[in-house]
């Protein structure tokens, strides 16, 4: 085991004694201990800026107080006329923390930052950082900029972004015409690429669209285009069996349809939300179903205060009917045909209320007490990731790790863990750099390996997009390294990779992708594990997809664990059989009684073994 104390004392040794390149070295191997405890580390950190700093090489060192958090010291050794991007990433820095609390003293740090972007050729980061000092003269002309890069022909998603900004932009400088021409196309594009992902299984592609047209709805008042978003995003959520991101954008979602008044969508979508909560074995259905019955009453209420048909009246309290005696709520059964009878209804209908109402009337109803209410975090208003903003960083980024892993290492909203990984992935990138076309080639695929583990150490979804540009690499020990850094980033769009890597032509490349589809188990990866399993006609495949759905413990990978056990043939059903036994999650048990009953033959026995358990 290596004594680091040790280490770092020869590290101090070789740099008093003017062997920076030596101290360099040994301080190079210490960053690499991300875990160490805060005073070491910083201890660490300060011994390699003063390093780089003797060995002329300002960069790294600047890096390196980026990630000690000092700004002032990373501004003098990142000056603008050498490298504006580092000094616009600073004043970025340094305006977030001040975005709320001093706004008018962030918008001249961001709007310098907009300028020292577009010197630097970062067009879209440019118009960010403009908007947010409330330049939007200025961020339209980067945005056009963007619309008009030769590179943006052909990624279709990213146009409509860009014409998204562009409108919302124009909307906010009174440019009533431009907005909607710029709004009609982001929104027809946006409509039909979410169509278009989902057609390939891509739902969380689809997603992002539609959280894109939630922001619209937003900007524009709409509720249209919010109900839109939010249902298709509760939909796609509700298909990944993501509980309570669900219950997230529900409540969200109902909030908004207060708010404008749609209490009749309000009511139907809190008695969906009732009927959702049951089905996945919440315990949340009798507040839901107690609050839909209360929405119908307001929304009958509604329709009488603006004289609407006294159908519609009669139709919501009847609805709310439905809703109280669903839970026996009797109390609130009576009050609502108490308002049923007061309607201006017909005299028969009327009397059959009245009837209704007496006949309650007769058993002493007491309130019942409110049932357990959902927690107050999922009521409250949430913020969602600006998917307009961050999917054209990343365009614009264009998957360099240098770039990526420098707008995480000084970003404190990131843990101290995953800054310190960044720091490691940039320090590489600038050595690979630094060699040029002087690495020869054993030194270069080092350094790309180097920088491919790096970037899956971060275990952050920003670190795809190198990653996929890695596997782009003609070397197949590059496209290898890369490949295996998808095992530490559980995200669906990880699959895409290791599909392709399944397909390679170099046999290694796809052990390591079998490898890592093995290990990616998660709630998110039922979908892509299933298409992966019938996609492929490798045995070794579809046995590693099982063995992965197996781990995930959720009942949609439980039900697919049973199918293949029913209808596949060894080693398959044998897997699948095995893992079965082995299930995590107990609410299995009721679908293995639902498929014994129908089963027969060596099937029946399997699934009677395994309810018996091991």
């Amino acid at each position: 085991m290596v004594d680091l104390a040790q280490v770092h004392k020869e590290a101090q040794k070789h740099l008093a004694q003017g062997r920076a390149q030596r101290a360099e070295a040994l301080y190079r191997q210490l960053l690499l201990h991300a875990d160490a405890l805060d005073l070491d580390y910083n201890a660490w950190l300060d011994g390699a800026a003063r390093t780089y700093r003797t060995l002329c090489r300002d960069r790294e060192a600047g890096y390196v107080y980026l990630c000690l958090g000092r700004l002032d010291r990373a501004r003098d050794l990142l000056p603008p006329d050498r490298y504006p991007a580092e000094a616009a990433l600073i004043l970025e820095l340094e305006a977030r923390p001040l975005r709320r609390s001093s706004p008018e003293r962030a918008a001249p740090l961001w709007r310098a930052a907009g300028a020292l972007y577009a010197e630097a050729g970062l067009n879209v980061q440019s118009a960010i950082a403009y908007t947010e000092a409330g330049e939007l003269a200025l961020a339209r002309q980067r945005w056009e900029r963007v619309l008009s890069d030769p590179r943006l022909r052909g990624c279709i998603y990213e146009e409509g972004l860009v014409h998204f900004n562009l409108g919302l932009l124009a909307r906010r400088a009174g440019d009533a015409d431009e907005g909607r021409r710029h709004i009609a196309q982001a929104q027809q594009t946006l409509e039909e690429l979410a169509d278009d992902f989902e057609s390939r299984g891509e739902r969380e592609r689809a997603f992002d669209c539609y959280a894109t047209l939630l922001r619209l709805g937003q900007e524009l008042g709409s509720y249209e285009n919010l109900a839109e978003g939010y249902l298709n995003c509760i939909r796609i959520y509700r298909e990944d069996n993501l509980k309570f991101y669900v219950l997230q954008y529900y409540e969200d979602f109902l909030r908004v349809s207060l708010e404008y008044g749609e209490y009749h969508a309000a009511a139907a979508l809190l008695r969906d939300a009732a009927d959702y909560t049951r089905q996945v074995g919440l315990i949340w259905h009798r507040d839901y179903m107690r609050r839909a019955g209360e929405a119908w009453w307001r929304a009958g209420e509604e329709y009488q205060r603006r004289g609407g048909p006294v159908r519609l009246s009669e139709n919501a309290f009847l609805s709310a009917v439905d809703c109280f005696n669903a839970i026996g709520d009797f109390y609130r059964v009576r009050e609502t045909y108490r308002r049923l009878k007061d309607l201006p209804l017909p005299e028969g209908r009327r009397q059959r209320y009245a009837d209704l109402l007496a006949r309650y009337c007769e058993h002493r109803f007491e309130p019942q007490p409110d049932p357990a209410p959902l927690p107050e975090y999922l009521h409250g208003q949430h913020t969602y990731p600006p998917v307009w903003h961050i999917d054209l960083v990343e365009w614009e980024q264009d998957g360099d790790p240098g770039q990526v892993a420098a707008s995480i290492l000084g970003d404190v909203r990131y843990a101290d863990l995953v800054r310190r990984r960044a720091l490691h992935v940039v320090l590489c990138h600038i050595d690979a750099q630094a060699r040029g076309g002087r690495t020869g080639t054993e030194e270069r695929v080092r350094l790309l390996e180097e920088i491919a583990r790096g970037l899956g150490d971060l275990r952050s979804y920003a670190a795809l997009r190198p990653i996929e540009r890695l596997y782009g690499d003609p070397d197949p020990r590059v496209r290898r390294a890369a490949i295996s850094a998808l095992r530490r980033l559980c995200y669906k769009r990880s699959f895409q990779l290791v599909m392709r890597g399944l397909r390679d032509e170099d046999s290694g490349v796809r052990q390591a992708a079998l490898e890592v589809l093995r290990e990616l188990h998660f709630p998110h990866a039922v979908d892509p594990l299933i298409r992966i399993f019938r996609e492929h006609d490798d045995p070794a495949v579809k046995l590693a997809a099982l063995h992965s759905l197996g781990k995930v413990g959720d009942l949609c990978a439980g039900e697919f664990l049973i199918e293949v056990l029913r209808h596949e043939a060894p080693p398959l059903s044998d897997a699948a059989h095995d893992l079965l036994l082995y299930y995590g999650n107990p609410d299995i048990r009721p679908l293995l009684r639902r498929h014994l009953e129908v089963s027969t033959g060596a099937v029946r026995e399997a699934l009677e073994r395994i309810l018996r358990g091991p």
